[in-house]
């Protein structure tokens, strides 16, 4: 059933199939856990609390947690600002993106996800397993 169902993914899911660890899917029970998480949206409107909580997971990528994070959104009351969106959703990186990001602020998506894009590869360079491998 795993492998039948991973056939019929298209698109990000298919990309989010793709960029999960090695072994973390082994069983039917495991995609029945992981996917609902990762995609399933109920039609109760979203709080800014709800939204708060929503934070990114390790090892996904600022692309995708923005694209996720953006979808979600769209689902607040519309009284909540851009600009307290785009904020909210920048705090909620991992803290290495966060916190490297430091006072440069987004006004559109497009701007956040470019400035998040730059930061992760950053990061990424002064990980422990990269310094590392450079002898450092």
């Amino acid at each position: 059933m795993a492998r039948l169902f991973i056939g019929t993914l298209k698109g990000i899911a298919f990309d989010w199939f793709r960029n999960l660890p090695p072994g973390s899917v082994n069983s039917w029970i495991d995609l029945e856990t992981r996917f609902p998480s990762r995609f399933y949206e109920d039609d109760t409107e979203l709080t800014m609390e709800k939204l708060l909580s929503i934070v990114q997971r390790k090892g996904e990528s600022v692309r995708d947690y923005i694209e996720w994070f953006r979808n979600l959104s769209l689902m607040c009351p519309a009284g909540m600002p851009l600009p307290m969106i785009l904020q909210t959703c920048r705090h909620n990186f991992l803290d290495q993106v966060e916190i490297r990001m430091g006072a440069v602020k987004a006004h559109m998506w497009k701007e956040l996800v470019e400035q998040a894009e730059i930061t992760e590869k950053s990061a990424k360079k002064f990980e422990p397993s990269t310094l590392k491998a450079n002898g450092v």
